[in-house]
């Protein structure tokens, strides 16, 4: 069907012309760029974390993680003392240095004359000085030449039980031909400034430990126990004697110092 240009031109009258909405003003414009900017940093602000905001900054910033130190500054101490307060006087002991001892000189053959020097350590020459046969004193002779009075003391811890020096001293005698004493070693003491001598008889046939001129120290292993020379079984004869050559008991001599 053909429209003639009247009927169009009736159509195009009754449609109503376009009405162009007006632009805002530039004020307006201006608070929505800004609601939209403000939004959009809180929204990057509370989904990011905090880190990867400053990641890109050339600018040095301290960690998140890094502990937090605290500096304490000390304040220095006042002590006030009042005008009557009197300095005390510490009394200081006087102490004196005194020399030691001066050693014994002991002559002894085939060394000429050796110093002992001065101690105050004793021991048993046994470990088990409790077990004793014979003590010191009158006596019935227990065998064909032996004594009536016994210049000693037995001990019988038991044979090949190790023979020990009382104190430091001085090897002067230590032989395997030591007639009715057998194998026999002698030592000098200077015990409190006194010379002593301690003799050690019938020990071990190859068991000396020392010789002569050697430098013992209390508990120092002389030898064994055994049977040599004038015995009637394994033990060990002791004899304690001062310059003169006395014998004393020896038993007796060590018990008050060594309980």
């Amino acid at each position: 069907m053909t429209t003639s240009p009247a009927s169009r031109g009736r159509r195009a009258a009754a449609r109503p012309a376009r009405r162009r909405r007006p632009s805002p003003p530039p004020a307006k414009r201006l608070l929505a760029t800004l609601g939209m900017t403000f939004a959009g940093g809180m929204m990057l602000a509370t989904s990011l974390p905090a880190l990867a905001v400053t990641a890109t900054s050339t600018e040095p910033t301290a960690s998140v993680y890094a502990p937090v130190v605290d500096v304490l500054a000390p304040k220095a101490q006042e002590l006030e003392v009042g005008g009557d307060v009197v300095a005390a006087q510490v009394a200081v002991d006087e102490f004196t240095a005194v020399a030691a001892p001066p050693p014994i000189a002991s002559s002894v053959a085939g060394l000429g004359t050796v110093e002992i020097q001065r101690t105050d350590a004793i021991v048993w020459p046994v470990t088990n000085p409790g077990r004793i046969s014979d003590g010191f004193g009158p006596r019935s002779a227990p065998c064909a030449g032996c004594s009536t009075f016994h210049k000693g003391v037995d001990f019988i811890p038991g044979e090949g039980t190790p023979v020990m020096s009382i104190a430091d001293g001085v090897v002067v005698t230590a032989t395997e031909n030591g007639g009715g004493l057998g194998v026999n070693v002698e030592v000098q003491h200077n015990i409190d400034g006194e010379l002593l001598t301690s003799s050690y008889s019938h020990m071990q046939f190859g068991s000396l430990q020392v010789s002569v001129g050697d430098r013992v120290t209390a508990g120092q292993q002389l030898g064994n126990i055994g049977s040599t020379g004038q015995s009637t079984g394994p033990h060990l004869h002791l004899e304690m004697y001062g310059p003169d050559e006395a014998r004393f008991d020896g038993m007796a001599w060590l018990s008050a110092r060594l309980g």
